[in-house]
């Protein structure tokens, strides 16, 4: 999974463990972000690896991690790694909201 940035660059926030978890889990799960229709992101160099995208706001972030926290054991362990990932990665990042996309 990928962090996007400023003109479209793409980090590496999270590779997949294998399991039956992906990156929409957290809207589902938590009612958290906003999901992006992989189609929209076509100027992405990986557009054609995408299979989810999901907008969280640095607010939504923090929750997350509460979230992930909270219910560690309510769900499989690379779940709750993937989410704590993303908090840590945005966690000195400026921006008020951050896009993920999934290759996964």
């Amino acid at each position: 999974m990928y962090w996007v940035g400023a003109g479209g660059v793409c980090q590496r926030v999270h590779l997949y463990q294998g399991g039956d978890y992906a990156l929409e889990d957290i809207g589902e799960f938590f009612s958290l972000g906003q999901a992006v229709p992989p189609s929209s992101l076509t100027p992405l160099d990986m557009a054609d690896e995408i299979t989810s995208a999901l907008h969280l706001s640095a607010a939504e972030l923090r929750e997350l991690k509460v979230f992930a926290d909270s219910q560690s054991f309510d769900f499989e362990p690379p779940f709750i790694e993937m989410c704590l990932e993303m908090y840590r990665f945005c966690i000195d990042r400026p921006e008020d909201k951050h896009l993920f996309v999934a290759d996964f």
